[in-house]
């Protein structure tokens, strides 16, 4: 009987090894497990991040963009106002540019939606409507003015010195007649 119940003993003490080893392996597992749950929720939270991040990149990409385009077209409109409103020098020329009001209505509408410094918009309607103030500024201060907004407007620096007796192109020399 002492055999048997050492034999018995053995296969408990075995037993108990085999239970304990498979009992931790489990348990290890199971932190395995969760761990990996638990990374793969993390990394689909960080993924969901990253796409709005990108999304919200996106649009201000685009508004960035209909603003420049809004900016840039505001100044090709103010170049047709003047070559129609102001009168060449003696020995100069002015070479005449043409928009239509359709697109004289859509750069104001443009640029009022995509801006929102309404200096930069008064400044715009100053220089194609004028006003009536009887101390008004020479076209070309208006337009250095204008254009050290927009230079501000899109982050391009700080206002910088512009001469008003060269700040607009009249006719250019090389140009065919």
């Amino acid at each position: 009987m002492q055999l048997t119940q050492i034999i018995l003993e053995i296969l408990i003490f075995l037993c108990g090894l085999y239970v304990a080893f498979f009992k931790s392996y489990f348990t290890e597992k199971g932190k395995n497990l969760a761990t990996l749950e638990d990374i793969e929720d993390i990394t689909k939270k960080v993924e969901e991040v990253k796409s709005e991040i990108q999304k919200q990149q996106s649009v201000e990409k685009q508004k960035r963009d209909l603003k420049y385009n809004a900016l840039l077209n505001s100044l090709t409109l103010i170049d047709a106002h003047y070559s129609q409103l102001l009168s060449p020098g003696p020995g100069q020329k002015i070479k005449r540019q043409h928009a239509t009001t359709e697109e004289a209505r859509r750069c104001h509408n443009d640029l009022i939606l995509t801006s929102d410094n309404i200096e930069l918009i008064e400044m715009f309607s100053l220089i194609m409507f004028g006003n009536s103030d009887t101390t008004k500024e020479a076209p070309t201060t208006l337009l250095n003015k204008f254009r050290n907004m927009i230079r501000k407007d899109l982050g391009f620096g700080s206002e910088i010195p512009l001469n008003e007796e060269i700040a607009w192109f009249g006719y250019f020399t090389g140009e065919k007649d």
